[in-house]
């Protein structure tokens, strides 16, 4: 494929979820009152962006690679293409929701490997990730085109106190009333805590206070005694007040790369 005819557009984006590791889907709540909104309940899938007023540090910056493969392509390559050369340049990359991307990439089609880069990686970085991975001319057997962007996620920390942090922890994978709300999540118990880290799409106000509730109800807890923080106090983060609102989806611009 010649590198004209593959679009690889940096495009600014923005939406909502998923982290590192997952947690472990079960059924959902059978209390209506206290069931966790699932993703596309919180975000609009990348059409709109969320009411979302846990920001500053709670919000970063990050760029993404969204892969998309042509027709019957060995995705397998293309992922282990891409890892290697993550591997090669030092990047330390991690699967995302496609959610992450803003209408404008998601009207024509929903990537089938995304990955997002550390924290201070910068669209250069993503763009020496592709070239590595796929060639400057972008002919990769398998590939139809790439889209390096940046985008808006959420870093959150959730922390609930409890006597048995493992059996907690276990507790919720099994019910699934994060895996619903989420995707994936990390856990780490420590002494008489649980903390519950997320990476992913923006979530919004309403979808964080489900999952305080979601939370608090398996510990036997109040909402309030579930606390929200950054996964992180270092860095730059972002005021969602001051943030441009998304263009419109008819607007993206494709840019050769």
């Amino acid at each position: 494929m010649k590198a004209a005819a593959v679009a690889v557009s940096v495009v600014l984006a923005s939406s909502l979820v998923t982290g590192c590791t997952a947690g472990v889907p079960g059924p959902r709540p059978s209390d209506p009152s206290d069931a966790v909104l699932t993703s596309g309940e919180g975000s609009g899938l990348g059409n709109a962006r969320p009411q979302v007023s846990y920001d500053g540090l709670m919000v970063r910056r990050r760029i993404a690679v969204a892969v998309h493969p042509a027709a019957d392509a060995d995705l397998d390559k293309l992922r282990t293409a891409l890892s290697s050369a993550a591997g090669s340049l030092g990047l330390a990359v991690s699967p995302i929701s496609p959610d992450v991307l803003g209408a404008r990439v998601l009207q024509h089609t929903v990537p089938e490997l995304i990955v997002a880069l550390p924290g201070d990686a910068t669209t250069a970085d993503g763009g020496e990730l592709v070239d590595l991975a796929f060639g400057q001319d972008q002919a990769f057997q398998g590939l139809d085109h790439v889209h390096v962007a940046q985008v808006l996620v959420h870093d959150l920390r959730f922390t609930v106190s409890t006597a048995t942090p493992e059996a907690l922890a276990e507790a919720i994978a099994l019910e699934g009333i994060l895996a619903d709300a989420l995707g994936n999540y990390d856990t780490r118990t420590g002494d008489g805590e649980l903390e519950l880290g997320y990476t992913g799409p923006l979530l919004s106000d309403k979808t964080v206070e489900a999952v305080r509730r979601g939370i608090a109800r398996a510990a036997g807890n109040s909402a309030d005694d579930v606390k929200v923080a950054p996964r992180s106090e270092a860095g730059t983060g972002v005021d969602m007040a001051k943030e441009p609102a998304e263009a419109a989806a008819a607007e993206e611009p494709a840019h050769g790369h």
